[in-house]
Parts: structure tokens; sequence; C-alpha cells
């Protein structure tokens, strides 16, 4: 049997004289010797005082003689002390800023810079515009909707879209539609664009269809065409410094077939426009552009036009823009529209663009009170 660590360092039974014990039931040898002595391993001096050969075969009821066996000592385990060595301190080392000198050279800049280190400048870069954002717009060219941006697409970048337009036909040659009027306009402008560093070429093709029905101002219950509208090509020279960038620019216009279709007029003109856009700052830049325009042999061309255009990039997805485009043709009318419009750029090189010119006034051959506009532009 196991010594019992729980019992006491000295037992508190028989530390004298003998004594007598009856047995119960339930006892054995060893929880007498435990109840005596505080531990099991002197029921050997138990049964020997008492002449029990067989300690399984214990009487209840008999009396037993419990002899003296002195003072009875238990010993414990030691528990193990802990030890934790003192902690070192260790010193702090802070090693001095390193200083690096500058380099400077013409058209500097600023390749790296941080608090602890001067700037570190290689000579003779020069700071590029971020062109990353800009895109192809309904006239053939970079800048908004119907506003042309001074500043070209880049270097070397190429850019092409696909639009579809539409209005309501309201009026006719500046004579409103009645009651049980109606008409629908569509066309579906393909614009590209080619920019080298500081000139840009841009090119337009316009499928135009149309369908009216006006009895009473048209004189006829239904006309309807379609076909290919008058071609566009425009040439724009740019300048640019640190905060905006002007243009000048030359286009021409070129019939497609051998009749007029809704406001095209199927006839030869050019174009002299030019142009300013502050760079963007903080999100947004705006644009300012008038030009003139003529015809060769008649005056169905002639006229100006002036754009001023404002967008805001929200964020890497969208911007914002709002223009105000107004026209004004000697002999087919004037129209003033303010145009808003959103552009989500689909990913690297892609954007959307949704916008609603609202007709501030209208008095085209086929007016409107307003339009929907979108287009898919790629560049690359």
């Amino acid at each position: 049997m196991e010594e019992d660590e729980s019992a006491p360092a000295v037992s508190s039974g028989n530390s004298g004289g003998s004594q007598s014990y009856t047995i119960r039931k339930g006892d054995t040898l060893g929880s007498i010797s435990r109840k005596f002595y505080g531990s099991t391993k002197f029921w050997k001096k138990i049964a020997a005082a008492n002449g029990i050969s067989n300690p399984a075969s214990l009487k209840v009821g008999r009396k037993i003689v419990i002899p003296s066996v002195g003072k009875t000592v238990t010993k414990r385990k030691r528990k193990a002390r802990s030890y934790a060595p003192p902690a070192i301190e260790t010193p702090t080392v802070t090693p001095p800023a390193l200083q690096l000198p500058p380099v400077t050279g013409g058209n500097d800049q600023v390749l790296y810079s941080d608090k602890g280190l001067p700037p570190v400048i290689l000579p003779g870069t020069e700071k590029k515009a971020d062109d990353s954002k800009r895109m192809v717009n309904f006239d053939g060219m970079t800048g908004l909707v119907h506003t042309i941006a001074a500043y070209p697409l880049g270097k070397g970048k190429f850019s092409t879209a696909f639009g579809v337009i539409w209005n309501k036909i309201v009026k006719r040659d500046g004579t409103r539609l009645v009651n049980g009027e109606d008409g629908d306009y569509y066309q579906f402008p393909i614009a590209m664009t080619y920019s080298a560093e500081d000139f840009e070429i841009g090119m337009q093709l316009p499928f135009e269809s149309y369908d009216i029905y006006a009895p009473i101002t048209y004189n006829f219950r239904d006309g309807t065409d379609s076909g290919m509208g008058d071609a566009s090509l425009r040439l724009k020279f740019s300048s640019q410094n640190e905060n905006m960038a002007s243009c000048l620019g030359f286009g021409a216009i070129f019939p497609t077939n051998d009749r007029a279709i809704g406001n095209t007029e199927n006839d030869n003109a050019w174009e002299l426009f030019g142009g300013v856009s502050t760079k963007r700052k903080e999100g947004g830049n705006f644009h300012l552009n008038c030009g003139y325009e003529a015809g060769s042999g008649n005056t169905d061309h002639e006229g100006v036009f002036v754009n001023v255009g404002f967008e805001y990039l929200a964020n890497e997805s969208f911007s914002f823009m709002g223009e105000v485009n107004a026209y004004n043709r000697v002999n087919n009318g004037r129209s003033t529209d303010l145009t808003l419009g959103l552009r989500y750029f689909v990913k690297e090189g892609m954007a959307l663009t949704l916008a609603a010119p609202i007709a501030l006034s209208n008095d085209m051959f086929f007016g409107y009170d307003y339009r929907l506009e979108g287009q898919l532009q790629y560049h690359y």
C-alpha cells in the first residue's frame, strides 16, 4: 500500500500506551491503521499484535488491540521553487538622420521625398499630366459631351467611341407641333481620335434617322428618312503649361449623300475654333471654346457656337459634368442647351457616358425640348 500524503504529520491516535478497538463493517487493517496512526503502513503491527494471519477475514464485532508505535511522521513532497532572473534593460540607440544633398537640373521633377530626407531630383525630366481619364467626346475629340478640351488625349493615344442620341421632335422650323402630331429623331455617331504630343485629329460619322407625323404643320401625314449624315473632320493644335492648355483648330464637313436628313444640310462646310482648359486640380477642370462655321455655296451652315463645360472627378470610378452649348446659325435656327452628364469608368481605358441636354431655347429645323445621349468609349 502507498502512503497517504494527506495524513497529518503526527498521528492523532496511539502515541502512548496500547488501546482497544471493536471492528466495524467495512473496516480493513489499513483503514484502522490510518485511523489511529495517520498512515496505513502500520497494519502489519496491528495484525501481529492480534494474531491475524489473513487480513481479508476480519470479523465484525471482534475487539482487537491497537499497539503503541510512538510518534509517526509523514514526509511531504517539496515543491520546486521558481526562479526568474532579473530583466536586462537594453539601451535604445537612434541613428542620426541621413542627409542627402539635392540633385538639381532643368525641368526638375521630384521623384522621392520623405520627412527625414530631402527630395531626390533627377535633371531633365518633365512633369506629365495624367491623361488616363480623358476620353473622346460626342464631337470626335477629347473633352466633355459637346465641349472640346484644349489639351490632347496624350502622345500616341488612339480613342474610339460608339454613341446613340434620341430626342422627341416637338418643333418644325421653329413652329411647335400641335396635339396629335409626333416625331422621333435618332443619331448613331461613331467618333475616332488620334493624338500626338501636341496635336490631335478627330473624325465623326453620324448615322441618322427620323420619323415624323405632322399633317398640320408639315403638310404631310408621315415623313420618314434615314441614312448617313454629314461626316466631320477636325484638327487641333495644343499648347500646355503647368496650369492650363490652349488650342486652335480647323474643321471640315463633308456630305455623304444627295439629300438632307433631319438637321443635316448635305453641303460642304468648314470651321475655325479655339479653346482653353484648366488642368485637373482636386478633381475638377473647366473648358471654354468657341468657333465660326461657314458653308460653301450657301449660308445654311454659317454661324457661331460657344461651349462652356466643367467636369468633376468624384473618385476613380465616376465623374460628373455640366456644360452649356449655344449655336446660332444664320439660316438654320438657334439653340441653347444645358447638358448634364455622368461618366463611369468601367475599367482602365474604357468609359460609359450618359448625358441629358435640356433645351433652354431651340428653333432648329427639327427642334426638341430635351435629348438623351449615351456613349461607350475606349482608348489605348
